[in-house]
């Protein structure tokens, strides 16, 4: 990555677009939070919740209560319904950032606000990393968000100057 490539990007007026877009989309993140705890929560509640049920109404063991027919579906089902409802909710916040960043941001800056949004968080990872595998690993991101926003901006440049 080329430093004049990062200074064409990193201008005041991109970054404070970015603080505006970050605030504008802080909700949907808030909501892929929660997804995402809640799929650790939901995957435990299928499993707990029927051995527990098992467990109250047979008075038995209740991990007897895996092995029976219908408590198995159950846990099975409940797994697979989290799971996709939670990556449901992560694909929805993810689809209305980018069209956030598409229809208000892009016709000013050129690029997508996400990819500025990551390169920035990578940035930022890449200062703080401590090990040479950390700083490997963000060095390869940074430059990926990079390219990603160079290759937009190009076209955008392109029909600029024809």
């Amino acid at each position: 990555m080329l430093p004049s490539m990062q200074e064409n990007i990193l201008t005041d007026k991109h970054i404070k677009l970015l603080e505006r877009f970050e605030r504008d989309v802080a909700i949907y993140d808030r909501i892929a939070e929660f997804s995402v705890i809640m799929s650790s929560i939901g995957i435990l509640c299928s499993i707990l919740i029927p051995l527990t049920t098992y467990s109250i109404l047979i008075r038995g063991n209740p991990y007897d209560g895996i092995t029976v027919f219908p408590y198995i579906y159950f846990v099975i089902a409940g797994i697979v319904v989290t799971v996709l409802l939670t990556r449901l909710a992560i694909l929805y916040t993810d689809r209305k950032k980018h069209q956030i960043s598409e229809t208000e941001y892009r016709p000013v800056t050129g690029f997508c606000m996400c990819d500025f949004s990551m390169l920035r968080s990578h940035t930022k990872k890449l200062e703080r990393a401590k090990t040479m595998g950390e700083r490997l690993r963000h060095a390869k991101l940074v430059n990926y968000y990079t390219e990603q926003i160079m290759r937009q901006l190009t076209p955008h440049i392109n029909q600029t100057y024809n």
